[in-house]
């Protein structure tokens, strides 16, 4: 006797149905849109408080040397900052509809039960970027300045651009945010079976050379305690992966257990 198909486990037929190639681009064009509005949006309201937000950024600096006083050298030096601030809280700001755009453009090739996923995806993903941010900018910053400011102080006074400043900061913050999606990736890729648990579990000994090896890329510091302070716990995100992988690498997003 034949068992009864499972509506929630297919495509959506008026989702599902086929687009020619200039209705894809036309709809990726709209989505793509939505996101840069959005990012403009949040920019252009990150730069109205930008002034307070950069003193803020500079406050571990100055708790690493009380003497901290940046300059600028260039005409465009400060303005370059302040940009910089605006555009780093515009891009955290935005990252939830920049995210649902994503997961909205490839929702119709979806089963209902995998539509389900696409808000708590979204918001995960925000979380671990937000999260990716405040561990770079209070765990993982605080000791890199301490040794960028102090090594050598006995010989030469250091005298920071502010533009140097934020943009080490921005870039750092930027790249571990991305970096602390990791789980949701491999958990994307373990439920599209491009990846299993077994074998990423076998392959830890070059997880770990490369947790040291992205910590070594996105930390401004060559010190080796701030790089292990990033790769620990990107070492601890790589399980957190193999654990959802293994959870979805069989069954697909959304689908029983």
């Amino acid at each position: 006797m034949a068992t009864q198909p499972d509506p929630e486990s297919d495509p959506d037929p008026a989702a599902g149905q086929l687009l020619t190639l200039g209705e894809h681009l036309a709809e990726l064009r709209r989505r793509l849109t939505i996101s840069l509005l959005a990012l403009l949006l949040a920019t252009v309201s990150a730069l109205v408080f930008a002034g307070d937000i950069m003193n803020y950024l500079l406050e571990p600096a100055r708790d690493a040397d009380p003497g901290f006083d940046p300059i600028f050298t260039e005409l465009l030096g400060y303005v370059s900052a302040y940009v910089k601030v605006g555009l780093l809280v515009g891009v955290a700001g935005a990252m939830p509809v920049v995210l649902y755009q994503m997961l909205a453009f490839i929702k119709p090739g979806l089963t209902k039960r995998e539509r389900r996923w696409v808000i708590p995806i979204v918001l995960l993903g925000a979380l671990s970027f937000a999260g990716g941010g405040a561990f770079a900018f209070y765990i993982a910053w605080p000791p890199a300045l301490d040794f960028l400011l102090n090594f050598g102080d006995d010989i030469a006074d250091a005298e920071i651009r502010i533009n140097n400043y934020i943009d080490m900061l921005s870039r750092f913050i930027f790249w571990t945010g991305l970096v602390f999606q990791m789980p949701l990736l491999l958990m994307g890729l373990g439920a599209l079976g491009l990846v299993r648990a077994r074998r990423l579990i076998r392959g830890w000994r070059w997880a770990v050379i490369g947790t040291f090896l992205i910590a070594a890329l996105i930390t401004p510091s060559i010190d080796p305690v701030t790089q292990a302070t990033v790769a620990l716990p990107l070492m601890a995100l790589y399980g957190l992966g193999v654990l959802l992988v293994w959870l979805v690498q069989d069954r697909g997003l959304g689908r029983p257990l």
